[in-house]
C-alpha cells in the first residue's frame, strides 16, 4: 500500500524561518526613541548654556565692582587733576578746613592753586579782565611742575600772567621778575607771553602781541 505524502515545501519538517516569524520594526518606535534622544542632548545643552550664562554674570559683577576700588586706589596715590570736591579733597589731602576748598565747575585743582583753561578768545588785556571776573587772575607759573601740569592739560595756545609792557624785563602781574624761564623763540615780536601746549614744555613760551585773540588760563588760591 502506497501512501502519497504531501509535499508542504520547507514546512515540511515542522521547522520555520525565525526572521520570517519576527514581527516587522514599527516606524513610530523609532520616531519615538530618536526624540528621546534629541530632548535629553537639549537638555544637556541647556543646562551648559544657563551654566555658561551665570558664569557671565558672576564675572561681569566682580569687574564691575571692583572699578569703583581701583578709581579710590588711584585717587589715595597721585593728587586729582581734574576738578574735585571738598570731601575728595580732604580725604586726599587730608588738609585743614580753610586749606582746601573747591575750585568751582571748569576749574582744575593741582597744588592748592585752581587754574581754569578757557575755551573763549579774547585779547590779553581782555583775558586778564574775564579772569579776575571769575574771582582770579592771569596764570603765574611759578616752579617747573605747575608748567609740566599746564602743558599737558592745554594743547592750545593760552595767555598767561606775564608781560614787558613798560618795562625790558618779562614780568609777571603780581610784579615779580620772572625767575623760571621755558622760552622757546625768544625773538619773536610781542610784549605780552603765551604758553604753546603743543610745544615741549621745556620750551613753550612765546612773545606774541597783546591784541591777538587767544585761549587763556587763570589761576586763584
Amino acid at each position: 500500500m502506497y501512501v502519497k505524502l504531501c509535499n508542504f515545501g520547507k514546512y515540511t519538517n515542522g521547522k520555520s524561518d525565525p526572521k520570517k516569524l519576527l514581527p516587522d520594526s514599527d516606524p513610530s518606535q523609532d520616531i519615538h526613541r530618536k526624540l528621546r534622544v534629541y530632548r535629553i542632548v537639549s537638555l544637556v545643552l541647556f543646562v551648559i548654556c544657563v551654566i555658561l550664562l551665570i558664569v557671565v554674570l558672576v564675572l561681569f559683577i566682580k569687574l564691575t565692582g571692583a572699578q569703583p576700588c581701583q578709581k579710590i586706589e588711584q585717587i589715595q596715590r597721585s593728587p586729582p587733576e581734574e576738578e574735585c570736591s571738598l570731601k575728595k579733597c580732604h580725604e586726599v589731602y587730608q588738609l585743614p578746613q580753610h586749606l582746601c576748598t573747591e575750585c568751582g565747575k571748569g576749574w582744575l585743582r593741582f597744588e592748592n592753586t585752581c587754574y581754569f583753561l578757557s575755551q573763549n578768545r579774547f585779547t590779553w588785556q581782555q583775558s586778564r579782565q574775564e579772569c579776575q571776573r571769575l574771582g582770579g587772575d592771569l596764570a603765574v607759573i611759578t616752579n617747573e611742575r605747575v608748567q609740566m601740569y599746564l602743558s599737558r592739560k592745554g594743547s592750545l595756545h593760552y595767555w598767561i600772567g606775564l608781560n614787558h609792557l613798560g618795562t625790558n624785563e618779562w614780568t609777571w602781574i603780581n610784579n615779580t621778575v620772572s625767575t623760571v624761564r621755558y622760552w622757546g623763540d625768544l625773538s619773536l615780536p610781542g610784549e605780552c607771553a603765551i604758553l604753546a601746549g603743543n610745544e615741549p614744555p621745556e620750551r613753550s613760551w612765546r612773545p606774541s602781541s597783546c591784541s591777538l585773540y587767544l585761549q587763556y588760563i587763570c589761576q586763584k588760591m
